[in-house]
């Protein structure tokens, strides 16, 4: 099973994904879309949360080399620090 597929079947045992069709969710940006992931609950559990940070860092390594993470404020946090700590890099954060 890929780390995709795993990430997926994670995310769906521990109910974070929420899918509302016929009254999709709004986000923060204005897009309204019929899926949401809850990643609150993603970082509240290890193994989804391991999964997730692996991925990440992956992907960051199919990006080339690069001297820090940043992410972007608030839940941009979490995880860029988490995938900074990973790659051994510092972590910055933007906010508005």
């Amino acid at each position: 099973m890929s780390i995709a597929s795993e990430i997926a079947l994670r995310l769906l045992q521990i109910k974070a994904i929420k899918l509302s069709p016929q009254t999709p969710f709004t986000w923060a940006s204005g897009l309204r879309s019929p899926i949401y992931c809850d990643n609150r609950l993603v970082l509240s559990n290890p193994e989804a949360r391991d999964l997730v940070v692996r991925m990440m860092q992956e992907k960051a390594r199919l990006m080339g080399p690069f001297e820090a993470v940043a992410g972007v404020a608030t839940a941009g946090i979490p995880h860029g620090v988490l995938l900074a700590d990973r790659l051994r890099l510092p972590f910055v954060y933007v906010r508005g």
